[in-house]
């Protein structure tokens, strides 16, 4: 038994679709960064996906997904680390504090 190409899709669309409202509705800073990992997994989910059926045999598709991968990672630990300091010194998570920070 396979599992058909849009199967996955549809699971990406609703993953990317999470991740977009995420980011739009929430005010608290983690929880925005936790939609754009929701994301970037929806992005890696598609990327699987088209590799599967389209090109089995070679693995671009895999290596490029463990890079979406890492770097969300790195995005994760970066944007904590910025959500800790500006926490020591606002004692707030809200984005809407932060207005003075626009460049």
């Amino acid at each position: 038994m396979t599992i058909p190409l849009s199967a996955y899709l549809i699971v990406a669309a609703l993953l990317f679709g999470i991740g977009i409202y995420t980011v739009v509705a929430q005010r608290s800073a983690v929880m925005v960064l936790m939609g754009v990992e929701v994301l970037l997994n929806a992005i890696g989910l598609n990327l699987i996906a088209f590799w599967r059926y389209v090109h089995p045999q070679d693995y671009s598709g895999q290596i490029f997904t463990i890079l979406i991968v890492t770097v969300g990672a790195i995005e994760m630990a970066v944007g904590l680390a910025i959500m800790m300091l500006l926490y020591r010194n606002r004692q707030t998570q809200q984005v809407d504090d932060y207005q003075e920070l626009k460049g």
